[in-house]
């Protein structure tokens, strides 16, 4: 069995995942965003991985790895000796011969934590922008205090995950999701006389707030909460944003009674989590637009994964098939 002392203290400069190419040395720093403990027909062990950096993430398979091996955690950063190849069958994955837990001397945490492609300043102004843009005084208030980054749940909202993979699972994942919902369906409700477009950008918003308690923000890759787990996001942002709304006595009931409607039915249907499906104009829009923003940035970054020269992505669990991507131009692919 092949023991890690082998690998060097010092990491050799490593490749980051969005530049491996197949039949390339891995050697350096990921983080181990995913672990299975799996036995092949003959009962020996091997593990089944997802290898993270701040530019992507990759499947690697390690057979017969050492104790060391197998005592390693999802969220641990690793150091990987091996190599990368595009299977035939199995798609991009790394070849794993010696993977041990790396020192904290040995990475760089920059190097290794996703963060949204839009720069945090960018996404600060878009935000500001859209509450400014809201004209009822109690709305934009109650949006002035939630996304407060002096204060919770704004400090974390401006930092967090919006999932734990699938889509925009990265730092500033959730600000980003949520600006670009809240854009998206002021854009729709300006063409609807009859729909509340404060209502729209308020829920827009707030619609996933719960998951600034429901997945954790600190750490290199996203992971529930036990909160998250028992409780869930929907349960949690709708007693987050009734505790909001509390804060100022005169909210106007209407407004607070929609709102929460809009949070509670965001997924769109009982057997995605919502204990009721969308029942008012804004409620809807706001619904379409989650799914629809999800849906593109999980197509986005099949894209970003998929190797040179393929026209189809792997299956992608957003839209539960793969996505066709098309002849892409290789200057973009190199």
């Amino acid at each position: 069995m092949d023991h890690q002392t082998s690998i060097p203290g010092a990491v050799a400069q490593r490749t980051p995942v969005a530049d491996l190419k197949s039949g390339q040395p891995v050697e350096g720093a990921y983080c181990c965003s995913e672990k299975t403990n799996a036995t092949d027909r003959n009962g020996k062990a091997y593990l089944r991985l997802k290898l993270r950096d701040a530019t992507g993430e990759v499947a690697a398979i390690h057979f017969d790895p050492s104790d060391e091996a197998l005592g390693i955690s999802a969220g641990d950063v690793v150091i990987v000796g091996g190599t990368y190849s595009v299977h035939p069958n199995y798609g991009p994955q790394v070849q794993v011969r010696r993977l041990r837990p790396a020192e904290p001397h040995e990475y760089a945490a920059s190097d290794l934590v996703p963060v949204s492609p839009i720069g945090a300043a960018e996404l600060a102004e878009r935000l500001h922008a859209l509450i400014d843009s809201v004209t009822e005084p109690h709305l934009r208030a109650l949006l002035e205090r939630a996304c407060d980054g002096s204060r919770e749940p704004g400090a974390t909202f401006v930092i967090a995950p919006a999932a734990v993979r699938n889509h925009h699972a990265y730092r500033h994942g959730l600000l980003e999701h949520s600006v670009v919902v809240a854009e998206a369906a002021a854009g729709i409700a300006a063409r609807f006389p009859s729909v509340d477009r404060d209502l729209v950008v308020a829920g827009g918003l707030l619609h996933d707030i719960g998951k600034t308690l429901a997945y954790t923000s600190d750490g290199f890759t996203p992971q529930m909460t036990d909160a998250g787990r028992l409780h869930g996001e929907i349960v949690m942002g709708h007693d987050m944003v009734r505790g909001l709304i509390a804060e100022d006595p005169d909210f106007p009931p209407e407004a607070a009674l929609r709102l929460r409607h809009i949070i509670v039915s965001h997924h769109g249907m009982r057997e995605k989590g919502s204990p009721v499906v969308p029942q008012t104009r804004e409620a809807v829009i706001v619904h379409y637009c989650d799914d629809m923003t999800a849906r593109i940035a999980a197509i986005d970054d099949a894209e970003a994964a998929a190797p040179a020269g393929e026209h189809w992505s792997g299956r992608i669990f957003m839209i539960d098939a793969p996505a066709y991507l098309g002849p892409r131009d290789a200057a973009e692919e190199e």
